[in-house]
């Protein structure tokens, strides 16, 4: 039994007569990706639409999370992988931990998720500067996100002293400011942020950002469900 059809990806697909695009004759299909290597989602969605008719309803019992970097193997724990020979090299990327992001997933209907197995080769990996910079991305996202909502949420708190609400807010403002530092290291190409809204001059001005970052749902996987529906987002 071929690895496709042992995890299941081989039931629950479009009809046959539906098929404008036939992997047993054809082969599979090479998964888009973008300039840096990454597996593109909005073009994923758009190349596998466009191999079964139009006419063919999507809509699954359920809707699945569908790794865009797949198969699971291919990305093994830190304890597989050879350590360095010296201390000061740099440690190999944590693989799971990447494949694990929350933009390297999307929730897709089932039947949509596979048949994406089944017309398609499984991706690339990517090269470990870009494992490692979108860890980074992501990283220090969250960490800003996190501390600007801390700070917000002390401002709420009802029997904190008014001295301590100003020293704990006068700290987290500057572990906010650390952490954007933080975030100017990562290239653009990876970043998840627009650094330039998110600075800040006082604790005062932590509420904006706060909203500013709640919005880019960062901890969030992405829906495709609506695209491949063909419904408006």
């Amino acid at each position: 039994m071929s690895e496709r059809a042992e995890h299941g990806f081989t039931s629950a697909l479009p009809p046959r007569e539906l098929w404008l695009y036939n992997p047993d004759i054809e082969g599979l299909m090479e998964t888009s990706l973008d300039g840096r290597g990454l597996v593109d989602l909005d073009q994923l969605v758009t190349d596998i639409k466009a191999t079964i008719d139009k006419s063919f309803d999507w809509t699954s019992q359920f809707n699945d999370v569908h790794h865009l970097q797949w198969f699971a193997h291919k990305y093994p724990p830190l304890e597989l992988i050879k350590l360095p020979a010296k201390v000061d090299d740099i440690l190999p990327v944590d693989m799971i931990a990447f494949r694990e992001l929350a933009n390297r997933k999307a929730y897709v209907p089932r039947v949509f998720h596979n048949w994406v197995h089944r017309v398609t080769r499984d991706p690339p990996v990517p090269s470990e500067e870009v494992m490692r910079y979108s860890i980074d991305a992501q990283r220090v996202a969250m960490s800003l996100s996190r501390t600007a909502s801390l700070a917000v949420r002390l401002t709420r708190m009802s029997k904190i002293p008014e001295k301590r609400l100003a020293m704990r807010l006068d700290q987290e403002f500057e572990n906010y400011n650390i952490y954007l530092d933080n975030a100017r290291l990562v290239p653009k190409e990876y970043s998840l942020l627009a650094i330039e809204s998110l600075e800040i001059a006082s604790p005062d001005d932590i509420p904006i950002v706060n909203r500013r970052l709640a919005r880019l749902a960062l901890d969030k996987i992405p829906l495709r469900n609506k695209a491949v529906l063909g419904q408006a987002a």
